[in-house]
């Protein structure tokens, strides 16, 4: 069974004791600019490995992009 999230407004489902960073990988995200928001939390990339998400939880993930 798989822990329900809502990632960007829908509905996900990651893997029980998944991490934010595995979820970032999944997502197709790894290695480009991002800013994690976890239940209106901003989520240190430092910290990244150790945050494990729980049923309920509420992710934002913010792109950067550079221009001028």
């Amino acid at each position: 069974m798989g822990v329900n999230l809502i990632v960007n407004g829908e509905a996900y489902e990651a893997k029980p004791l998944e991490s934010v960073t595995a979820l970032l990988e999944r997502m197709g995200g790894g290695g480009r600019p991002v800013v994690v928001v976890l239940n209106d939390e901003v989520i240190p990339a430092s910290s990244w490995g150790a945050c494990g998400l729980r049923d309920g939880d509420r992710v934002e993930l913010f792109r950067l992009v550079g221009g001028g």
